[in-house]
């Protein structure tokens, strides 16, 4: 079947061709595909734009990279996706307070063991149970003189 609708697009000659480009179907057919890829190359430079913003805060970076796009459509797009950072801002921002909140626990737990074995911090202990010692005592005696 696609055999003889192949042979009989070969055997055509110039008059029948010309024919065929110019009639208005063809027409309708190659604008419907120029406003297709059009349409394309504007969607992928604008989701460039947005990566771009996203995963760098380099002007210079994203001016080239829209540039490469509008120059480039396909081309562009590969060599995109080759050079962008590996991370948008926002990620590599919470990456690094993580790392952070998990140094400072880190470093609270290591000040924690040092000061529980303080000296200052034993005598603390100390007085504080004699005050409280001396606190309980003190209550039976106002109770009685009241």
């Amino acid at each position: 079947m696609f055999s003889a609708l192949y042979d009989s697009i070969l055997n055509l000659d110039l008059s029948q061709w010309l024919a065929m480009i110019t009639s208005p179907s063809f027409k309708t057919l190659q604008l419907a595909i120029v406003v297709y890829v059009g349409l394309l190359w504007l969607s992928i430079i604008i989701w460039v734009t947005r990566d771009a913003i996203s995963r760098s805060n380099s002007l210079m970076f994203q001016v080239f990279a829209i540039l490469l796009n509008i120059g480039f459509p396909v081309l562009g797009t590969l060599l995109y996706l080759i050079i962008r950072p590996g991370k948008t801002v926002m990620e590599r921002y919470y990456e690094e307070l993580e790392h952070r909140l998990i140094l400072e626990s880190i470093q609270g737990k290591a000040q924690e063991s040092e000061t529980e074995h303080h000296p200052l911090k034993i005598l603390h202990k100390k007085v504080s149970k004699k005050t409280a010692k001396k606190e309980e005592e003190n209550q039976p005696q106002e109770e009685k003189t009241m």
